[in-house]
């Protein structure tokens, strides 16, 4: 596809292009709903955008999937270099926000929670016999960038206790 192509209205099949769209529905989306978005100048980092919490600011790396996995949907939860896919790691990034692509259905899911994984798999119309929903509690989970108080507690979202937390690998 030639330059002159791609840039023609409405002809933006490209992922590069497909996920700068989607970093920008994630803003108007975490925008509409309360949230102080930014985006870190240059393309540098292993995150997207910055989303103030009010206790504090978050990294947030942004994925769009129409990747269709059985009945769910792939999402890429790493980054690469020339030779190999690198894992996000809490030191990189808080948060993988991933939409899936064509319903407008959103996950909020802490890198912590990602295990190491190089990819998920997200079921949003159910799993199939014998996988796992594993990150199904952080659909819709914009609760979780509201700052510390929303990590666990009786103010948690996911209504998760202490140790509950603990268990999952969530930061507290």
């Amino acid at each position: 596809m030639g330059d002159v192509e791609r840039r023609r209205p409405g002809n933006r099949k490209h992922t590069k292009d497909r996920g700068d769209l989607a970093e920008m529905e994630f803003m108007v989306e975490a925008t509409r709903r309360g949230f102080v978005v930014a985006k870190p100048y240059g393309d540098n980092e292993h995150y997207d955008q910055f989303v103030d919490g009010g206790d504090r600011i978050w990294r947030v790396q942004v994925k769009l999937s129409g990747a269709r996995h059985h009945r769910g949907f792939t999402v890429r939860s790493s980054w690469r270099t020339s030779y190999k896919q690198i894992a996000y790691s809490p030191e990189e990034v808080d948060f993988l926000v991933a939409l899936i692509d064509g319903h407008r259905i959103w996950y909020v899911i802490p890198v912590r929670a990602l295990g190491g994984r190089l990819t998920i798999h997200l079921y949003p119309f159910g799993s199939r016999r014998g996988s796992s929903n594993r990150f199904e509690k952080y659909r819709e989970a914009w609760g979780l960038l509201e700052g510390e108080a929303g990590w666990c507690g009786r103010e948690c979202p996911l209504k998760l206790g202490v140790a509950e937390c603990e268990t999952k690998g969530i930061r507290r």
